[in-house]
């Protein structure tokens, strides 16, 4: 798949499916092979958890992943997947970063990291506890 074939795959899925608008798209292409990552707006877990949930429900097969930055203070969240269209099929990759919250993802050593479940990013999504006033912690 060419570069243009799988940009246009992954602004017909945002579009298609109503998904937020991203904070970042790369598209990298080798030897008609491309690989997609997608950096989601929110800056919580939670809020992260949420949109991450969105894209889930839109894709066939997820893997799930959080990952502590070996800095210690942050962790990414993010999801494998693949998009399929007429051109072929594209490895995507969609993240965001949070502060680190041991009370929500556990306490991963820094650098380390671990599968997560659907059924956990749903109950992080869902935590109240951990959400910044409205308004606050999604850029836009």
């Amino acid at each position: 798949m060419t570069l243009v074939q799988a940009a246009h795959l992954l602004t017909a899925h945002l579009a298609d499916y109503d998904l937020p608008e991203p904070a970042s798209l790369e598209v990298i292409s080798r030897a008609h092979q491309s690989r997609l990552t997608v950096q989601v707006h929110s800056l919580t877990v939670p809020s992260i958890a949420a949109e991450l949930l969105a894209w889930a429900d839109t894709l066939t097969t997820v893997t799930l992943q959080a990952m502590r930055l070996p800095s210690g203070d942050r962790v990414h969240l993010s999801m494998a997947s693949t998009l399929s269209g007429p051109a072929g099929t594209v490895e995507v990759t969609i993240f965001g970063g949070a502060g680190h919250d041991p009370a929500l993802v556990g306490d991963l050593t820094p650098g380390g990291h671990r599968t997560v479940t659907l059924g956990e990013l749903r109950t992080w999504a869902t935590d109240t506890s951990h959400r910044l006033p409205r308004g606050e912690g999604v850029t836009r």
